[in-house]
């Protein structure tokens, strides 16, 4: 049977621990031999110190906008380490890898440099100046989809794919922790858990929670935990000149985008639906809805008894709706039957 998209580690919790850290799905960390040297020393011109409660703030991690695609590309061709990585010119399943970064973070609105960081510390791909061997390395990078017995899903192949794999696992930790407070392996914002290496953490905010979610040891100063993730996010950060979010809390998420709480959403009377998939930034009307030039038009639609809703007007002859929702043909909020319009809508709600 093939391992679910979710950690195994989080399904089996305390299982044998040799074969949580070798066969967790988009969580195990690799030894040392695919890491480079710069990996594991403190970034020079670095101030900051590792706080195992405090590996990354939420701010940075939802960062969306932080890089972009061609940023990704001056990265791969100008590594840390001195030397092209290989990631500059290798595609999957005909798609770039920096393309493939950016429209995983665009869909589950997570930085960019985490795909980055977790692509070297689970295969040490931004460093390897040519395509490794195994191709497993590459091809199943993250381990989604693979069994314990090493055999893998053939149609989980592919960077791009196990990007995207690891971006909703991501984005369903955080999205547990906004419902419920805590991930299923009950890892949380003010909770206090222990690590797989016998750590107590208490993660101040819910973007540490969800990377010990994924992967729950710290490992301070060596290889295969959150401490890594963190000295070489600063060792990327300063390679890109990224210095984290501009302006006040994160927001600026259009009608239709994905969000994880309502301060997400960047327009008057936004909310974030989180029952729906990787949430969704809407509002309540009774007419018209937010536009903006530079966006999606958007369409108040009629829910009957629960009231109008703004949702992103699409084409039903080139829908380009993000994953989880199709292109559907919506009534508007007290308008007539001529008015309605298609939108971005869940795949899997029934309107009611």
């Amino acid at each position: 049977m093939v391992v679910p998209l979710r950690s195994v580690g989080r399904t089996l919790a305390l299982a044998a621990l040799a074969v949580v850290v070798a066969s967790a799905g988009c969580s195990s960390d690799p030894d040392l031999g695919v890491l480079q040297e710069a990996d594991l020393k403190k970034p020079e011109g670095l101030e900051a110190k590792f706080d195992r409660n405090a590996v990354i703030d939420s701010a940075s991690l939802k960062d969306v906008d932080g890089i972009d695609s061609a940023v990704i590309q001056r990265l791969f061709r100008r590594t840390p380490y001195d030397r092209p990585s290989f990631l500059e010119t290798y595609q999957s399943n005909g798609v770039r890898a920096s393309d493939a970064i950016a429209r995983a973070a665009r869909t589950y609105r997570i930085n960019p440099l985490f795909f980055l960081v977790k692509a070297q510390t689970a295969g040490g791909l931004l460093g390897a100046d040519s395509y490794p061997f195994p191709p497993e390395r590459v091809e199943y990078v993250f381990r989604c989809g693979c069994q314990y017995s090493g055999a893998c899903n053939p149609q989980l192949a592919g960077f791009d794919k196990q990007v995207d794999c690891l971006g909703r696992q991501m984005r369903s930790a955080l999205d547990a922790i906004a419902r419920e407070g805590l991930t299923a392996s009950s890892w949380g914002p003010d909770k206090t858990s222990t690590t797989l290496d016998g750590q107590k953490v208490t993660p101040a905010d819910d973007a540490t929670a969800a990377l010990y979610d994924l992967l729950p040891y710290v490992a301070e100063g060596k290889a295969g935990g959150n401490w890594l993730f963190w000295n070489i996010w600063q060792l990327y950060a300063l390679k890109s000149d990224y210095a984290g979010p501009i302006g006040a809390p994160v927001g600026g998420a259009w009608i239709g985008e994905a969000c994880d709480a309502d301060g997400t959403c960047g327009f008057e009377g936004g909310t974030c639906a989180t029952n729906y998939p990787a949430g969704l930034c809407t509002a309540s009307c009774t007419g018209d809805c937010p536009q903006e030039p530079d966006k999606p038009l958007t369409f108040c639609a009629d829910f009957k008894t629960q009231g109008g809703f703004c949702f992103a007007i699409c084409n039903p002859g080139a829908p380009a709706c993000r994953t989880g929702y199709k292109c559907q043909l919506l009534g508007r909020f007290k308008g007539k039957a001529e008015d309605a319009r298609h939108v971005c809508y869940p795949e899997a709600a029934t309107q009611r």
